[in-house]
């Protein structure tokens, strides 16, 4: 009897110099995000591309305020993809490591010379990925090309002064018609002669909080078709041939017409699922509300439960009609695109 308590207590002992151990390992900075950094003044400034390639410049002093040397330290980037092009610290360049989580991506980078307490560098990161805008398609007059980005900031440290800006790419405007083509309202916006600018600015934002940003913009059809080049004989010669093996698929296509509308009559018209009278109500709300409100107004003005408005707002998101961000405590409502 007195052996198995014995046994016992040297287990328990064992636990908590395993998890004392554990917090030491926190304390170093050697998981994701457990450290002690704060980041101020940063300017994060996205360049978006008319082919969905974005670039990311991230600006930043970056002060160790804990109470031990960092040999890296870490930045969370909310894209499922991305490249390093590159980074700096104190205009000297370092090297990092991306590590890829569950749906975002973690940047580490690593000084000269690690952070001592107190210590505080400039930090100049340049990124690239295509996660950031999705190209919707062509408007119904197939005069524009339909656009939208949406960007988060879930921080792993605390940032003071965050300024993020979205530069459009040269041509392209706010899209039209559409509810709420900017969410939340920016800052201020400016032209730099190619591109229009848009810029929102938060004071603080602490590790767990979150901030989305929306952008719904439309380049028009012309200018993109500005941009191609013309084909050389090397390229006309498999053209023609590729028109050729078109014309002859034409030919049998034609003359196989009668079978087809024969087959056609007989087949069933599956008519497409369309919104119920609650998830109208929903998104007229959300219209009148000027294309975005918190979850909480759409159930007491609208008069129903949370857990329908939860599956309404649930059914209308899996559809791409709406986004939920998480504004402090409460959820705030997106309409996403034209109804």
């Amino acid at each position: 009897m007195f052996s198995n308590k014995r046994a016992m207590i040297e287990v328990v002992l064992t636990l908590v110099v395993l998890l004392y151990a554990s917090s030491f390992v926190q304390v170093n900075g050697l998981q994701v995000g457990n450290q002690d950094i704060l980041m101020t003044n940063m300017n994060i400034m996205t360049t978006l591309g008319t082919d969905c390639d974005t670039t990311v410049n991230i600006e930043s002093e970056v002060l160790n305020v804990g109470s031990t040397d960092y040999d890296h330290f870490d930045i969370r980037v909310d894209v499922r993809n991305l490249n390093v092009s590159e980074a700096l610290l104190n205009g000297t360049a370092v090297q990092t490591e991306i590590i890829p989580q569950s749906n975002y991506m973690v940047v580490r980078l690593f000084p000269i010379s690690p952070m001592a307490v107190g210590t505080e560098f400039i930090l100049d990161l340049n990124l690239t990925t295509q996660c950031l805008q999705e190209n919707i398609g062509l408007s119904e007059d197939g005069q524009m090309y339909l656009n939208h980005l949406i960007y988060y900031i879930r921080p792993l440290n605390e940032i003071q002064n965050l300024t993020f800006a979205v530069a459009l790419p040269a041509h392209a405007a706010l899209r039209t018609g559409v509810p709420a083509p900017l969410f939340p309202s920016p800052s201020s916006n400016y032209t730099n002669g190619q591109n229009t600018v848009y810029v929102w600015f938060n004071e603080q934002l602490l590790p767990g909080q979150e901030v989305a940003y929306v952008v719904k913009y439309e380049i028009p059809a012309a200018s993109m078709q500005m941009g191609q080049t013309p084909l050389g004989l090397s390229q006309l010669i498999p053209l023609g041939a590729l028109f050729l093996i078109l014309g002859a698929a034409v030919t049998l296509f034609i003359e196989r017409i009668p079978l087809i509308i024969k087959r056609f009559k007989t087949r069933t018209i599956v008519t497409p699922i369309r919104l119920s009278r609650q998830e109208e109500d929903v998104l007229s709300f959300l219209t009148k509300k000027g294309g975005s409100c918190s979850q909480r107004e759409i159930y007491e003005e609208l008069n129903i439960s949370q857990s329908l408005a939860s599956t309404i707002l649930t059914s209308l998101e899996d559809r791409k009609l709406i986004r939920r961000f998480r504004e402090g405590r409460e959820n705030m409502v997106h309409i996403m695109e034209d109804i």
